[in-house]
């Protein structure tokens, strides 16, 4: 129990601290204001709707930064379809600058409400996934001669211990070279890791059995373009021969 909490709380460590190597991280403040109502109880604490709120309106300024040549006319209405739901997709970290909790309303535009709740938050976009997602909406062609990205979902099993999950995430950022390996699921044994570089699921399989160091086995249980299955097994290092007794 007492090794598998020390897994979990240095995995965790990780995906809090890991940074994005060689991303375009746009660093903007937004505001994040859900209405609130006497009768009804919300579905989720107001004060984390209010992030997400928050979140998604730092996506949407970095978003709409990338798209300031074309007419806002045509842009909005396709940008939250573009964009998707999960405002987390694009971001790198966050923090809370201010919780101002609830107060008469302001930002929201719900006539029944009478308070929201607000919060302030400084969000590091990822504006090469945003690039990605637009130029797949139509809404922005990368220009001639830019690599492609590729964003593949690995779910790794096999990680019994934090060695197997560094060695596999070593081999993800040092030995294929990808831009970065952020953890989004933790459990023992289990990982999950968004992958962003420059290889589609079969071919970033094949580069990591090459580049896996001796001891680190990697099994593909399923492939595909965006998502990379894999059962992980890493080898004990042998240990030391002992030296002979002096007299043997």
């Amino acid at each position: 129990m007492k090794r598998a909490r020390g897994l979990l709380l240095a995995l965790a460590w990780l995906a809090l601290a890991a940074p994005v190597r060689g991303a375009d991280l746009r660093s903007t403040e937004a505001v994040g204001a859900v209405p609130l109502h006497a009768d009804a109880r919300p579905a989720s604490p107001p004060r984390d709707a209010a992030v997400r709120k928050a979140l998604s309106e730092a996506v949407r300024r970095v978003a709409l930064e990338l798209l300031a040549e074309l007419d806002p006319a045509e842009v909005e209405p396709r940008l939250d379809a573009a964009l998707g739901t999960d405002p987390l997709a694009y971001i790198s970290r966050f923090r809370t600058l201010e919780d101002r909790g609830e107060r008469p309303v302001l930002f929201s535009d719900d006539p029944e409400a009478k308070t929201e709740y607000v919060v302030v938050v400084e969000a590091s976009v990822d504006a090469g996934r945003l690039r990605e997602r637009l130029a797949r909406a139509g809404l922005l062609v990368a220009p001639a001669g830019e690599v492609r990205r590729y964003h593949v979902r690995l779910e790794a099993e096999g990680l019994e211990d934090y060695a197997a999950y560094h060695a596999l995430r070593e081999t993800l950022l040092e030995g294929v070279g990808v831009r970065s390996a952020l953890p989004v699921e933790l459990e023992r044994g289990r990982a999950v890791l968004e992958v962003d570089g420059e290889l589609a699921g079969d071919a970033l399989l094949a580069a990591l059995v090459r580049a896996a160091p001796p001891g680190l086995t990697l099994t593909a249980l399923e492939t595909g373009p965006e998502r990379l299955h894999v059962r992980v097994d890493l080898a004990p290092e042998p240990a030391p021969a002992s030296a002979p007794r002096p007299g043997n």
